[in-house]
């Protein structure tokens, strides 16, 4: 019960930054490409915390919301990963959390991604 009060918690978090759960950016993958060139962006993303887990998925550029995440992760006082989709979705689900951590390909220590 407790890890499902937690997990909230986080997802208010970011909520509250307009990363709702299941977001989805644009409704043409290859027109928010032409639109934004410069931008690293992971569709079906998901976001996991040693904690608690994976806490939220849907579409993130991490050029645009990194500081967001940045700023979701010192709240919490919590690193967060970013994953692509099959890396934390069906069989991967049932990966050790150290495991899933090691597939991310992004996390908020680190500097925000330009291409």
């Amino acid at each position: 019960m407790i890890l499902k009060i937690k997990k909230m918690r986080v997802k208010d978090f970011l909520r509250v930054e307009n990363l709702h759960n299941g977001r989805m950016i644009s409704e043409s993958k290859s027109g928010y490409r032409d639109n934004n060139p410069n931008s690293v962006v992971y569709y079906n993303a998901n976001i996991i915390t040693i904690n608690d887990g994976k806490v939220w998925y849907g579409d993130l550029d991490l050029t645009k919301d990194g500081d967001t995440l940045k700023r979701v992760s010192e709240l919490l006082g919590e690193r967060l990963y970013i994953l692509r989709e099959s890396d934390c979705r069906f069989e991967s689900e049932d990966m050790s959390i150290s495991e899933t951590i090691k597939k991310s390909v992004w996390d908020t220590t680190q500097e925000i991604l330009f291409k």
